[in-house]
This record gives structure tokens, C-alpha cells and sequence, in this order.
């Protein structure tokens, strides 16, 4: 039997422990209530990623308060050639992540709601709970992309 299809998504910023590794979080959490996690592989990664970086403790908090199922102890993926070359969506938290995908498949967060997510890195819980709210804002926008794709993979 031939294993279903799935659509991959991609985040992506700078150093994959704050706004990208929510964002694979908080959408894993937001396909679960979809009903939708058999369609897709979610990922994240960081263009200038130091390899074994946790997420911080600021995001692990956010997530928690949220009520995020996430792994704290999560290391920081560096964004590859292969990744740019897999990712059916590719989302990147600014104009610059995006462009420095490479890939036709790359959108950033002013594409999808018209505003880049900053970097919440050095500031308190309560910055990186406003970055979670910002990173939801593209999510119905990002699962019509994943569903395009899907359809594509399907024909």
C-alpha cells in the first residue's frame, strides 16, 4: 500500500529557538484541532542556526502558558539546500528569511497577513506571547497553501 501523501511546511528564521520553532509548534497545535495532522509534515528551521540551541526559556514559557504540546528540550535545525528543494511550503517569519530559502516555494508572514514577525530573542514571556498571537494570524492563509499543494500532489 502506497503511503498517503503529505504536504511539507517549512519555518524559517534566524536562529530556530524563538519565532520558527513556535511557529512548528503552535501549527502542529492548530492541525491537531483541524483534524488535518495526516496531512501534513511541519517542521522548522534557522538560516543562521547554531546547531544544539534549545529553544529559549521564554518561548518554552509561551508555549506552556498557551497550552502547546512542545519539546523543551528541542535543538535548532539549520536551514539546508535539501530543505529548500523539500519544502511544498516554505514560510519565512520576514521578507529577507524568505528570499534567503531559495525556493520558489518560499513565502514570508507580509505575503500572508501583511506584516513581518519580529524577533522576540532577548525580550520577556509576555513579548514572545504577542509573536505566538502574530505567527497564528497566518495560519488559515499557510493551510490554503498546504491544501493547494496537497491537490497538486494528488493529480
Amino acid at each position: 500500500m502506497k503511503e498517503k501523501e503529505k504536504v511539507s511546511i517549512i519555518f524559517v528564521c534566524t536562529g530556530n529557538t524563538c519565532r520558527s520553532p513556535m511557529a512548528e509548534f503552535l501549527f502542529k497545535d492548530y492541525l491537531r484541532e483541524k483534524k488535518r495532522t495526516g496531512d501534513f509534515t511541519v517542521s522548522s528551521a534557522g538560516l543562521e542556526a547554531a546547531k544544539g540551541d534549545k529553544i529559549t526559556p521564554q518561548a518554552d514559557e509561551a508555549l506552556t502558558i498557551l497550552g502547546v504540546k512542545h519539546n523543551p528540550e528541542r535543538k535548532a535545525r539549520v536551514f539546508t539546500v535539501q530543505m529548500s528543494l523539500d519544502g511544498d511550503v516554505i514560510v519565512g517569519m520576514t521578507d529577507e528569511h524568505a528570499m534567503r530559502c531559495d525556493s520558489d516555494n518560499a513565502v514570508s508572514y507580509v505575503d500572508l497577513i501583511g506584516s513581518r514577525i519580529p524577533d522576540p530573542y532577548g525580550y520577556n514571556t509576555q513579548a514572545y506571547l504577542v509573536c505566538a498571537e502574530q505567527i497564528r494570524r497566518g495560519f488559515d492563509k499557510i493551510l490554503e497553501l498546504g491544501d493547494q499543494k496537497l491537490k497538486e500532489k494528488l493529480s
